[in-house]
């Protein structure tokens, strides 16, 4: 719902809310604000994404592997897939030593 397109009954309801008082309660100090975390952090089960359309192309044999089993949802499959795969590149991996690049042409 945009701002443009708030319904009578909402409106009604928003021009009578009354202020309430909130002189006693304190303000945040500063290590408050900085332990603050958005909610998507604290709870994943919060975390709803934006979603982005895109065109892009996939191998045709892959492709029809996913839409293979004839269920609908291929693409969010694929979606999870490359979602792991991001997670598993940007998680540390604790306890080992990243290679240089010298490393990696031996």
């Amino acid at each position: 719902m945009s701002l443009t397109n708030i319904s009578k009954k909402r409106l009604k309801e928003i021009l009578a809310f009354k202020d309430e008082d909130i002189s006693d309660i304190p303000e945040m100090t500063d290590q408050q604000l900085a332990e603050l975390k958005p909610s998507h952090l604290r709870n994943p089960e919060n975390y709803r994404p934006v979603k982005k359309k895109i065109c892009m192309y996939i191998d045709a044999d892959v492709l029809e592997w996913y839409k293979g089993d004839g269920k609908r949802g291929y693409q969010t499959r694929i979606n999870q897939v490359l979602r792991q795969n991001m997670i598993q590149e940007s998680t540390p991996a604790y306890g080992k030593a990243k290679k240089t690049s010298d490393e990696e042409n031996e």
